[in-house]
C-alpha cells in the first residue's frame, strides 16, 4: 500500500483547519454541544413518560419541568454551598493543615507548607468577585443553551427529512432515514440512562454525606453527578467527598465509609445496571476514553471533560451506521465479548 504525499499533506492541512475551527470556536460550539445534549435528554425523558401512559402533550411539560427543575437546583447549589464554602476556606484549611502535621509526625516529617497562606483573608474579595464573573458567564451561556434547545425542538420533525433529502436515489435515502433514526433511538437511550444513572448517584451521595453530617453535600452531590457520566474513571472522583467527610469529621471511620458506600455504589451502577439497560452496544473502550478526556479538555477546558464521553458515544454510534466508517466504531469499543459456542441457525 503507497501513501501519496498529496493525501496526507491534504489530510494535515484538514485536520489544523478543524483543530483551529473547535479551539477558536468554543464560545459558540460548547453551548451548541450542551444544548444538543440537553435536547436529547429531553427528548429520552419524553419517551419514557409516553411509555408510563402519559399522553403526548403530558409527557412534553413532565419532561421540561423535569429539566428546569435540574438547572434550577445546580444554579442553587453553585450560587450557595460555593460562596459557603469561599467564606469558610480558612476555617477548613485549618483542619487540613492539622490532618498533614498529624500523618507527617507519625513519619517524623515537619510539614514545609503553611495551607493557612495560602488562602489568606485578603483575597476573599478577587474569589468573590471571580466567582460572580463565572456565575454571570455561566448564566449567559445558560440562555444561549436554552434557545439552541428551542430552535432544536421547534425543528426536530424536520431534520430526518432534510438530511434524507441530501440522498439521490430512493433506495439510499430509506436507509438514511433508517441510520439516523436508529442513531437517534441509541444516542437518546444511552443519555437518558446515564443521566437517571448519575442522578442516582448525586442522591446516594447527597444521602450518605447528610447523614453524616457533613456539609456542602449539595455541591458533592453535583460534583458526582457529574463524575458518573464519565465511565472507567469516573469512580475516581469519590475521593473529593470521600476527603471533605475525613477534613471536617477528622475521623478515618466516616473516610472509609464515604469512600467504601460510593465506591460500591457507582460500581453496581456503572457496571451492572448500566450494562443491562444498555447491553454492550456501547461498550467504548478505556484507552479512547482517556483520549477523549485528554482532546477535549485540553480545547474546551473543563466543558470538555464533561461532553468528551457522550461526544465519544455519539461518534462510535454514528460510525457504526455508516458504510466505510465501521472501523472507527471497531476501534472505540471496548473488548469484545467472548465468542460461544456456535449454535446452528
Amino acid at each position: 500500500m503507497t501513501i501519496e504525499s498529496r493525501s496526507v499533506s491534504h489530510w494535515l492541512i484538514s485536520a489544523a483547519i478543524v483543530l483551529g475551527a473547535l479551539i477558536l470556536g468554543r464560545p459558540l460550539l460548547v453551548p451548541l454541544v450542551f444544548a444538543i445534549l440537553l435536547w436529547s435528554v429531553l427528548n429520552s425523558l419524553t419517551n419514557a413518560f409516553r411509555r408510563l401512559g402519559a399522553p403526548s402533550w403530558l409527557a412534553w411539560i413532565g419532561s421540561t419541568i423535569a429539566i428546569a427543575g435540574g438547572l434550577y437546583l445546580v444554579a442553587r447549589i453553585l450560587t450557595g454551598e460555593l460562596t459557603a464554602l469561599i467564606g469558610e476556606r480558612q476555617v477548613y484549611a485549618a483542619k487540613l493543615q492539622g490532618i498533614i502535621s498529624h500523618w507527617l509526625a507519625i513519619l517524623h516529617l515537619r510539614p514545609s507548607l503553611n495551607i493557612s497562606d495560602l488562602v489568606d483573608r485578603s483575597d476573599a474579595a478577587k474569589i468573590l468577585a471571580g466567582t460572580a464573573s463565572s456565575a454571570g458567564n455561566l448564566f449567559f451561556a445558560l440562555i444561549l443553551v436554552v434557545l439552541y434547545v428551542v430552535f432544536l425542538l421547534s425543528e426536530q420533525r424536520y431534520l430526518p427529512a432534510k438530511l434524507a433529502l441530501i440522498i439521490e436515489d430512493e433506495a439510499s435515502r430509506q436507509r438514511g432515514r433508517e441510520v439516523i433514526q436508529q442513531v437517534t433511538t441509541r444516542l437518546q437511550a444511552y443519555l437518558g440512562v446515564c443521566t437517571l444513572l448519575s442522578a442516582v448517584m448525586a442522591a446516594t451521595t447527597y444521602i450518605v454525606l447528610r447523614s453524616l453530617g457533613i456539609d456542602f453535600a449539595g455541591f458533592w452531590a453535583l460534583f458526582m453527578f457529574v463524575m458518573a457520566y464519565i465511565p472507567t474513571i469516573g469512580g475516581i472522583g469519590v475521593i473529593f467527598p470521600a476527603g471533605m467527610a475525613y477534613v471536617q469529621s477528622g475521623s478515618i471511620e466516616t473516610f472509609l465509609i464515604v469512600g467504601i458506600v460510593l465506591s460500591a455504589v457507582h460500581l453496581i451502577l456503572a457496571n451492572v445496571v448500566q450494562t443491562l439497560m444498555l447491553g454492550r452496544s456501547l461498550n467504548l473502550s478505556s484507552l479512547a476514553i482517556i483520549l477523549s478526556l485528554s482532546f477535549w479538555g485540553l480545547i474546551w477546558g473543563i466543558a470538555g471533560l464533561f461532553l468528551a464521553v457522550p461526544i465519544l458515544a455519539a461518534t462510535a454510534i454514528v460510525c457504526a451506521h455508516i458504510n466505510g466508517w465501521t472501523w472507527v466504531a471497531a476501534v472505540l469499543a471496548g473488548p469484545p465479548p467472548r465468542r460461544g459456542k456456535r449454535t446452528a441457525s
